[in-house]
């Protein structure tokens, strides 16, 4: 799988928007810069790039006395525990750093992941298409997908919770990511999803789908 060079984190942004990840809350610049162990001006720096680049959201500070409010900055697009987050930075390190078969057990460990979540939503709401499944199943991890077309498909995920991750493993997160929505849409519908291309845009990547083959029209009659 290939990555937009354009869009990768450095390490210094990266470790910006890592620690607004770890927040419940949104935080100001100067605690910002401190928690990170820069100069305020630099964090306002990789704080508007993260801003432009949809991966960080700003807002005013709610003031009952007089005085200026402030500019706080959180991160984008999560709804989850951030434990979440510090499991999977770990497993992708250690399978982009350690195993020669990694992208095989990341596909692996996304495939048993997603199986899990769609135990959680077919208990949920049984009667959900699986398509509208793997939609919201997506949404619950911190993504905004949005199902494009109807014959020929695509679901386009932005903005992604695992971007400094990715940055850095594209191939170990993309396919752990594949072998997620595997897993949500599960077996026995007309669905499956062949490629996930990381950013086709600054923040989104793309989610490829096709409608199975059924049984009955790929098999080969006896007596051709």
């Amino acid at each position: 799988m290939r990555a937009d060079r354009t869009v990768r984190l450095g390490p210094t942004r990266t470790q910006v928007l890592e620690h607004l990840r770890t927040l419940d809350v949104a935080a100001p610049l100067d605690e910002i810069a401190s928690a990170v162990g820069i100069h305020q001006n630099t964090a306002r720096f990789h704080l508007d790039a993260l801003a432009g680049a949809g991966l960080v959201i700003r807002d005013t500070e709610h003031r009952e006395v007089p005085g200026r409010p402030k500019v706080l900055f959180r991160a984008a697009g999560l709804t989850r525990d951030t434990s979440y987050q510090n499991l999977a930075q770990v497993m992708v390190r250690h399978l982009a750093a350690r195993l020669p078969d990694g992208p095989e057990r990341a596909l692996e460990a996304g495939q048993a992941w997603g199986e899990s979540l769609r135990q959680e939503l077919v208990a949920e709401d049984p009667s959900r298409e699986p398509l509208d499944r793997l939609v919201d199943g997506m949404a619950s991890l911190g993504y905004e997908p949005q199902l494009v077309g109807d014959a020929d498909p695509v679901l386009d995920l932005l903005p992604c919770p695992y971007g400094p991750l990715a940055s850095d493993d594209p191939e170990i997160v993309c396919q752990m990511h594949l072998g997620l929505m595997r897993g949500v849409l599960g077996p026995d519908q007309p669905w499956e999803v062949t490629s996930v291309e990381p950013w086709v845009q600054p923040t989104t990547c793309r989610v490829t789908l096709r409608r199975r083959v059924p049984l009955d029209e790929g098999r080969v009659p006896t007596d051709a």
